[in-house]
């Protein structure tokens, strides 16, 4: 197949949506995942996410309709967050795809490495914690810790290296400087 599945990994606040949603603006075709946790403002069911009752995120998972998973216990209670296959047709279009690692690894077995391109976002944690703040109105400190100490766990150099095809810095470049060098490494990768 000539079309792929870019995956996207990185730490919280690293910039991961943003490329999602400039990477669709380029023609790839977003894969829209699920969760329990409420929507941010400006965020739209079906749009950002499929926003799902925890009974139904379950029901979903026992009837193994999801590719991957996780369940976060947060500040605010048990958020899950997961995606399915339906409607992801290789024949047809390149996907996009925000994932944990962990999530990463389910694609890669579900639908072949040879399908799948990964790529670690990077962000130094004070930048990260600085578009936290902008983005969240309702910013929580205790949430945001919680969230480094789980990242810093999730996301350790041997996890990265072992499941990332590329690494791409998100600071100190333009927007269009750092899709430029995703759509090259997603180039050099099918050509490779």
């Amino acid at each position: 197949m000539e079309h792929k599945i870019i995956i996207l990994c990185g730490k919280s606040s690293s910039g991961k949506d943003l490329i999602k949603n400039k990477l669709i603006k380029n023609g790839f075709k977003g894969i829209i995942t699920n969760t329990t946790r409420p929507p941010r403002e400006g965020e739209k069911d079906g749009v950002n996410y499929y926003y799902l009752s925890d009974m139904e995120f379950k029901t979903r998972i026992a009837n193994g309709e999801m590719i991957e998973y996780h369940k976060y216990n947060t500040e605010f209670g048990v958020w899950y967050y997961g995606s399915s296959a339906n409607n992801i047709d290789l024949n047809k279009y390149d996907y996009v795809i925000v994932l944990t690692l962990e999530g990463a690894e389910a694609y890669i077995k579900y639908f072949g490495a040879e399908n799948c391109i990964v790529f670690y976002i990077d962000a130094p944690k004070s930048i990260r914690e600085k578009r936290a703040k902008e983005r969240d109105i309702n910013f929580n400190q205790a949430e945001w810790d919680r969230r480094v100490k789980t990242d810093n766990a999730d996301f350790s150099q041997d996890k990265v290296a072992h499941v990332c095809n590329f690494r791409v810095d998100n600071y100190n470049k333009t927007i269009y400087n750092l899709i430029k060098e995703i759509k090259d490494d997603i180039r050099l990768w099918k050509n490779g």
